[in-house]
């Protein structure tokens, strides 16, 4: 069963920053389903799928750990944690008090430049020809974008956490869609709405905006959670 788990992960042996390397495919398996929520495996196994000793391994678990993604077991073992519609709505009502304050102190302070530079991301996101993990790239980096000018570094540390959280629902859900042309004029449609509300100047309306975005997302992910099939 541990074999089936870990088959679709690449041999990262050959990476100069193991631990980094290894903690960003194992990420990659848990946020593409590779490795799926609820399921366990051995360490050991990973590492041989890998093509790395254990030590990165059980380092990048670690990393993983607190990010709400992995648990380790007492003994050369993990687990994906499972999906949980509490856990979803937690980090989307802290995503809402932070994004929305950050945005509503960011929007006064964005330049014609950063504006620019949020437009190209857009346009790359939504028309580029890449693999989903430069698309989610380029996702984070166009809202990021929007919040940069009131980020703080711990601001930066909170965000990163919240968005490692909940990439494996939203992640999850999202690509399920088959990325088309009519979705990817939806999803440009829906993050130029924050652009636009940047260009206004308006703090008010980029902190509606910013709500409104993550209210949507959660919906969208509470809703497909709800067609699961019961979990044994």
């Amino acid at each position: 069963m541990t074999a089936e788990v870990t088959s679709g992960l690449r041999s990262v042996a050959k990476n100069n920053s193991a631990v980094d390397r290894v903690t960003a495919e194992i990420r990659r398996g848990v946020l593409n389903g590779t490795l799926k929520a609820g399921s366990s495996f051995s360490i050991v196994d990973l590492s041989v799928q890998l093509g790395v000793s254990h030590i990165p391994v059980r380092e990048a678990l670690r990393r993983l750990e607190t990010q709400g993604l992995i648990t380790l077991r007492p003994g050369r073992s993990a687990i994906v944690n499972p999906l949980d519609r509490d856990e979803l709505r937690s980090i989307y009502r802290l995503r809402k008090l932070i994004e929305c304050d950050l945005a509503a102190r960011a929007c006064l302070d964005l330049t014609s430049a950063d504006l620019d530079l949020a437009e190209r991301l857009l346009m790359d996101y939504t028309h580029a020809e890449t693999d989903a993990d430069e698309l989610w790239e380029l996702h984070k980096q166009f809202h990021l974008t929007l919040l940069r000018p009131a980020l703080t570094e711990w601001d930066l540390r909170l965000l990163e956490q919240l968005w490692h959280a909940c990439d494996r629902y939203t992640r999850i859900v999202f690509e399920t869609y088959q990325v088309g042309q009519e979705e990817r004029r939806r999803r440009e449609m829906t993050h130029r709405l924050l652009l636009d509300a940047a260009r206004s100047g308006s703090p008010a309306e980029l902190k509606l905006a910013v709500n409104e975005h993550l209210a949507e997302n959660e919906l969208a992910c509470l809703e497909w959670m709800a067609a699961l099939p019961p979990t044994p």
